[in-house]
């Protein structure tokens, strides 16, 4: 059965399909009276700051190659050297490669906001302050819902780990220990996660790795009860962010789960034009050895970084994913109208 039809004929959904119009409306009074400014993003863009683990869509307009956006941060890094400040975004976003499945679709709606003066510590803590004031705005002033059958409390301070800390605690592993690709490999396969120990570099990049570490050792591990920030994710991940002046290792990264599920990604914002383009290069090359698509190199991004940003920290929410677990929804489908 279509959705449409489903709600239909069952108009009792509505309000569970009706939570992430809620929650944006939220969103915009949360930023409005805190004087942020809205950006309209645009969905094509020329050019992509491509990196290595994130697959864009492409499409050809007038001849010309053209790229539908994986998120709006190049965009927003340009208005923010044009002076726009704080500002927010709320717009479709798009994923090449992405599964169809109960907690995936390659087009969803993206939040993305900049906080000038910040670091990834107070885009957590706006975080936090936001998805409690959509709370309220879904008529729950005790910040506790039930997801699937289990409690989520949104109240008092949500949990903050680092990736290092959390490898210590539930692996006895260190960031130093799985910076390279060989120890990564020889750990994943004796802790059983790895089938094929033939797998070459090419067959299972370092992120393909760490993700079958971070899955197993961490992500199923993590409180269901809470929601939990975790920062300092290794460099790799991570080349647009600023690296941690403490660990050369790890960048100033932060991603947000929630019921066991990613819901945010954010960071520090690199404001180095020069080792930015350096970190771009190098991951168009990885993309390239990796047989990867690799769009057209940002020169307009580097551009505007090497003008001048100020001091700033973003993060991007997927909505969708969110409004699912507000609305107690087993899957995207439930809380969308049309299906894919």
């Amino acid at each position: 059965m279509y959705s449409w039809q489903t709600l239909a004929s069952n108009p009792q959904l509505w309000p569970k399909y009706l939570v992430k119009q809620e929650i944006i409306r939220a969103t915009r009074s949360f930023f409005e009276a805190r004087g942020y400014r809205e950006l309209e993003s645009p969905i094509l863009s020329p050019a992509l700051p491509s990196e290595r683990y994130l697959n864009f869509l492409a499409t050809e307009v007038g001849g010309r190659e053209l790229y539908l956006i994986p998120s709006t941060e190049r965009y927003n890094k340009i208005g923010l050297a044009a002076g726009i400040g704080n500002h927010f975004v709320v717009t479709k976003v798009f994923r090449g490669l992405e599964q169809i499945s109960p907690n995936h679709r390659p087009e969803f709606t993206m939040l993305e906001w900049y906080h000038l003066d910040g670091t990834y510590f107070d885009i957590m803590n706006d975080t936090q302050t936001l998805v409690c004031s959509m709370l309220e705005r879904l008529g729950n002033t005790n910040y506790k819902i039930t997801y699937q059958g289990s409690e989520i409390d949104f109240s008092g301070n949500w949990h903050r780990q680092s990736v290092d800390e959390l490898l210590q605690q539930h692996a006895n592993l260190s960031v130093s220990d799985i910076a390279d690709w060989n120890d990564l490999k020889q750990i994943v396969i004796d802790l059983g996660f790895l089938q094929n120990k033939d797998a070459t570099e090419s067959q299972m990049s370092w992120q393909d790795l760490f993700e079958l570490l971070f899955f197993n050792k961490v992500e199923a591990n993590l409180d269901p009860h809470k929601p939990t920030f975790i920062y300092g994710y290794p460099r790799i991940l991570a080349p647009l962010a600023a690296p941690d002046p403490e660990n050369p290792l790890v960048s100033q990264k932060v991603e947000l789960y929630i019921a066991g599920k990613e819901i945010a990604n954010g960071y520090t914002e690199l404001r180095d034009g020069d080792l930015l383009e350096k970190n771009l290069r190098a991951e168009y090359a990885a993309r390239e050895l990796m047989g990867l698509p690799v769009a057209k190199f940002d020169d307009e991004l580097i551009a505007a970084i090497h003008s001048g940003i100020p001091a700033v920290a973003g993060i991007g929410m997927g909505l969708d994913r969110l409004a699912m677990i507000l609305a107690d929804a087993k899957s995207l489908d439930e809380i969308s109208l049309f299906s894919l």
